[in-house]
């Protein structure tokens, strides 16, 4: 073993793998028990407002398909000032909504 390998001992990619994917499913699914019970007990949703609010989440990953034919044209620092610009934008916004 050279003495990177012993060094770093159990941070290999297949344990960050591995690791990861446990991580992930847990984290997703304490984040939907969430959402699902805020929805209902708080915010009183029924189904065709969690069946909007559900098609509304799988915008940005859409958005995120999209970068990549974005960047064909905009360059990265560039694209990071305007989605920047857009991120500080919507959360200026969100203080006007009142409920």
């Amino acid at each position: 073993m050279s003495s990177t390998q012993t060094a770093n001992g159990w941070r290999t990619p297949q344990n960050f793998l591995i690791i990861i994917s446990i991580i992930v499913p847990i984290a997703f699914s304490s984040w939907m028990a969430l959402l699902n019970n805020f929805v209902i007990e708080k915010a009183n949703f029924d189904g065709s407002d969690i069946g909007l609010l559900q098609s509304v989440r799988e915008i940005p990953g859409f958005l995120a398909f999209t970068t990549v034919f974005v960047l064909l044209f905009i360059r990265e620092q560039k694209f990071m000032i305007v989605s920047l610009l857009l991120l500080t934008f919507g959360t200026a916004i969100t203080g006007f909504f009142h409920r």
